[in-house]
């Protein structure tokens, strides 16, 4: 067990698309899968055969922000459903040092949702997108380097 300190809390994120840096409010689903088999062979099955198949689902990276005015904001519009983005970096970061990176290759905008529109409401207009990929990749950093 390692110690309170040793944890990731107050901890702040930078994520990247194809190298333009972008202020997210929330990043979900980091995550990735595979597909298995399981071959059971009659009789007494208390150790059945697991085998690895060709992914058949790909998994779904789901990035919201908060809609600014700003310039930089109406850049974001290019990222349209079908746009494919070459790389996307996730730097997790604690008092300035990044803790945690998360690389994903070779994803596929293929949702794009606003929040619903309220005149009555006073929430933050907010974006989501949901981008497909085939994989993630971690490299776990020490923290305090």
């Amino acid at each position: 067990m390692g110690a309170a300190d040793d944890i990731i809390p107050s901890y702040s994120f930078e994520v990247s698309l194809d190298g333009v840096h972008f202020s997210f409010s929330k990043v979900d689903n980091i995550s990735s899968s595979i597909d298995i088999d399981t071959i059971v062979d009659g009789g007494n099955n208390n150790a059945p055969v697991i085998l690895r198949k060709p992914k058949t689902n790909p998994d779904v990276l789901v990035l919201e922000k908060g809609i600014y005015t700003t310039f930089k904001d109406m850049s974001f519009a290019m990222f349209k459903e079908g746009t494919k983005i070459r790389s996307i970096h996730i730097n997790v970061l604690r008092n300035g040092y990044t803790v945690r990176m998360f690389f994903i290759t070779n994803g596929v905008i293929v949702r794009r949702d606003f929040s619903p529109l309220d005149s009555l409401g006073s929430a933050v207009m907010i974006e989501t997108l949901q981008i497909v990929h085939t994989g993630i990749t971690e490299l776990p950093l020490p923290f305090g380097l």
